[in-house]
């Protein structure tokens, strides 16, 4: 097998926490922190990636904090739009493949079932926004990419739903979840062995993924299965979203249709409980 040299952004983060755990042992790879690498920058983009002269980069930077993108319009959509183009137009002086996280909040979620990857994006979120403008940044300088669409990510090393709702189910008595999202919680850990997958197969190019783990769930739903998991006996209340003032709008229905994915790869996806217990053994947070 090619010893492929795999570059990474965003290194710190949740994902590229996993990225680092799956494809170090089987790949040369280095990651850039942001104080290493600043996205934003689009000479330092060009330069870095110029010298490292990777087989393959995966760009795992990304602007994450929704509300706070209502507020920061110019940074979100420079962080996750522009910056995309800039890393998509070092790849394509260089010769690398890229691959590109992307996110369900493209879409507006007013679809009835789960959403494909030929449904029109509408974004209904400055985040979401900034993410679609990150793909069709990258669509504008190269063709030798896949793109992950992904969602409701948690895992090691990152702030997630997964760790705040433990941390908050041990200090209240009383927790009040939305019952009216509906999406599929996906473990970092499972994106990046998806990930491996594609960079092993190189003939995969130009193309646009849908990934998350099997099952559609509320965050109410899933809220219960983290405290069932921990052993937790906090009271769970399901309300609905307009109930819970937040600056950004979130999609009602954001779940992910993964037949294309599972045609290509034949991999199989496991179930987000599954996944969850996973993260949750492996961090020690299963209950007794």
């Amino acid at each position: 097998m090619t010893a492929y040299r795999v570059f990474i952004t965003g290194a710190g983060g949740m994902l590229a926490t996993a990225l680092l755990n799956v494809l170090t042992p089987v790949f040369d790879v280095t990651a850039f922190t942001e104080t290493q690498l600043d996205i934003t920058d689009r000479d330092a983009v060009l330069k870095t990636i110029k010298d490292i002269k990777p087989d393959v980069v995966v760009n795992a930077a990304a602007y994450t904090a929704v509300d706070k993108c209502e507020e920061e319009q110019k940074t979100a959509k420079l962080v996750n739009g522009f910056a995309v183009g800039y890393i998509a137009e070092a790849v394509k002086i260089t010769g690398a493949r890229l691959f590109h996280i992307s996110t369900d909040y493209i879409f507006d979620g007013d679809k009835d079932g789960p959403y494909t990857e030929e449904d029109k994006p509408n974004p209904v979120s400055v985040y979401g926004l900034s993410k679609l403008i990150g793909e069709r940044e990258l669509v504008r300088f190269t063709d030798n990419y896949v793109i992950i669409r992904t969602q409701w990510m948690f895992g090691e090393n990152g702030k997630n739903f997964v760790d705040t709702i433990i941390q908050l189910a041990e200090q209240k008595d009383e927790l009040k979840i939305v019952d009216d999202q509906y999406g599929s919680p996906t473990y970092t850990r499972d994106v990046a062995v998806m990930i491996k997958w594609f960079i092993e197969n190189s003939n995969v190019r130009k193309q646009i993924f849908n990934f998350s783990n099997e099952g559609i769930v509320s965050w109410y739903g899933f809220a219960r299965g983290i405290l069932k998991l921990a052993g937790i006996g906090t009271k769970l209340v399901p309300v609905d979203s307009s109930a819970i003032q937040r600056a950004a709008r979130r999609p009602h229905n954001s779940a992910l249709d993964k037949t294309k994915i599972k045609q290509v790869t034949r991999i199989d996806i496991r179930p987000w409980y599954d996944a969850l217990y996973e993260y949750m053994k492996r961090t020690g947070r299963v209950g007794e």
